[in-house]
């Protein structure tokens, strides 16, 4: 593929499936959000956190740390994908924790989540929890 063969920045690629070229990008990312008894609220990812889908991590986030919960659970054990702007938002996420004095705690198992960390040595600033624990 040469770049003659993409579309000029601005248009639609005429080739993509009509029903999938103007698709939100929200669509690969789902997020749900329960409180414990306790007050502990856990925020569930399940898909790609990538530059298009990390804003509305992001915003649903700051939403559930605007309530200033004692803890705040972030399960990303159904996140295939994460990319920077993913991490982007887990280390914003964790400044804001610590300036309202809210424990934040990551659920991670898979090495979709866990390797992206590593190899940016963004690990140790996060308490890590296995899925299965």
């Amino acid at each position: 593929m040469t770049s003659s063969d993409l579309p000029a920045e601005g248009q639609r690629d005429s080739s993509a499936p009509a029903d999938t070229a103007d698709a939100p990008f929200d669509d690969v990312i789902t997020l749900s959000t329960s409180t414990d008894a306790d007050g502990k609220v856990t925020v569930t990812v399940v898909g790609e956190v990538d530059t298009f889908t990390a804003p509305v991590l992001r915003a649903s986030l700051d939403t559930q740390l605007e309530q200033q919960p004692e803890q705040l659970v972030i399960d990303l054990c159904g996140v295939q994908f994460l990319g920077s702007a993913g991490l982007a938002v887990l280390v914003e996420t964790q400044k804001s924790a610590r300036a309202r004095e809210v424990g934040l705690t990551l659920v991670a198992s898979t090495r979709a989540v866990t390797r992206p960390l590593e190899v940016t040595g963004l690990i140790d600033l996060f308490t890590i929890v296995d899925g299965n624990a």
